[in-house]
């Protein structure tokens, strides 16, 4: 069985000294496929809270991938 959520579109930042920079709009699977770096930060893959700015960790994204 696919994974739906697999493809909700996220985007990517990484957080630097100059502030959070996007590094591109990916779906979910691609995003967990990028290395695992602690200064990168997801958009909540839930349209509204991303359009809000809420931002989750590599694991808290994972976690959106579990089929319920």
């Amino acid at each position: 069985m696919e994974n739906k959520r697999a493809n909700c579109i996220i985007e990517v930042s990484v957080d630097g000294a100059n502030g959070r920079h996007a590094v591109g709009i990916m779906n979910m699977r691609q995003a967990l496929d990028l290395p695992e770096m602690p200064s990168l930060s997801y958009t909540h893959p839930d349209p509204v809270k991303a359009a809000a700015g809420i931002v989750v960790s590599r694991k808290e994204l994972a976690g959106f991938m579990v089929c319920r």
